[in-house]
């Protein structure tokens, strides 16, 4: 009997263990969910003034093509591909004026009138005849863009298309590559069901369930106390009875009710006592307390 309990002990503490490793690694999961969301909330918000997420007058643009892949031989910077993430600096004044070489991310609309934002550089400048300075822009990779954007200047873009800038004589932003796709994929659907959504759900059923286990454990924990402290009741009940009749040599399966004897028997069980010894050691106690010079000797 001993030697289960030893060996349960082992067991119990390594799944105790187990458990708090378990609800660490979750606990981290959900502070990561958490972040995911809350950024993807705030770039979702701040993106819908002018479709850029912009953040203390940063933007945050996934690049979307290879149109600057490989940079420019004549003008300095870009070299960007898709799938990377460009870091640039948000556009709030529209009189400023750009230069040739400059890359700025500009907002237009493709072929269905949809709006689309484009990173290109800016490789002509003219003054209209309203005093109003256009731009003509054009990608770096001249596999994906051999021709300019603006096909004549009466289409080049003004000031008050520009988003952001990533490169001036006096400014550079940042590039991470392939952070861009990823970024892509948790604000798409899927992406954001499987990241964000799907360990939401699962984390909640798991609280539950160890809510619910943590109730049925306690409800268990409690009703095995009280049977112990009925069982207890009942044998100091009956060892009283026995010391006022002081009848040492009686069987308490003889003082006790069928109920008892049959929560004594639960109790010995748990606690793997064998209720002659129980009953013997009881006998002991009943005499050492009427013999008291016996422990002085």
């Amino acid at each position: 009997m001993e030697n289960e309990k030893t060996q349960n002990r082992p067991q119990s503490k390594g799944k105790k263990v187990f458990m708090k490793i378990l609800n660490t690694l979750i606990n981290i999961m959900i502070v990561i969910v958490l972040i995911v969301s809350l950024i993807i909330a705030a770039m979702a918000l701040t993106s819908r003034a002018n479709g850029i997420s912009s953040f203390f007058g940063n933007t945050v643009q996934p690049i979307q093509s290879d149109s600057m892949k490989g940079g420019s031989s004549e003008y300095p910077s870009g070299d960007f591909a898709k799938g990377d993430l460009m870091i640039a600096k948000e556009v709030n004044e529209f009189g400023v004026e750009y230069d040739l070489g400059d890359i700025v991310t500009f907002e237009t609309k493709d072929e269905s009138g949809n709006k689309m934002l484009i990173v290109h550089r800016i490789v002509d400048k003219i003054t209209d005849a309203n005093g109003t300075v256009r731009y003509q822009t054009k990608g770096d990779n001249v596999m994906f863009a051999s021709v300019p954007d603006q096909s004549a200047p009466e289409y080049y873009i003004s000031a008050m298309d520009i988003r952001s800038v990533y490169y001036t004589k006096g400014y550079e932003g940042k590039i991470i590559k392939g952070v861009g796709s990823v970024l892509d994929f948790l604000q798409s659907q899927k992406g954001f069901f499987l990241v964000v959504l799907l360990p939401m759900i699962i984390f909640f059923m798991y609280e539950l369930i160890r809510v619910v286990m943590n109730a049925m454990n306690y409800k268990k924990a409690k009703a095995d106390e009280e049977k112990e402290e009925a069982v207890k009741a009942a044998v100091a009940a009956a060892l009283s009875e026995q010391q006022a009749s002081d009848n040492k040599g009686s069987d308490l399966s003889k003082m006790l009710t069928p109920e008892q004897l049959e929560q004594l028997k639960q109790y010995m069980e748990s606690q793997k006592q064998d209720p002659e010894t129980m009953d013997s050691d009881n006998n002991e106690k009943i005499e050492s307390s009427e013999n008291p010079d016996n422990s002085e000797e």
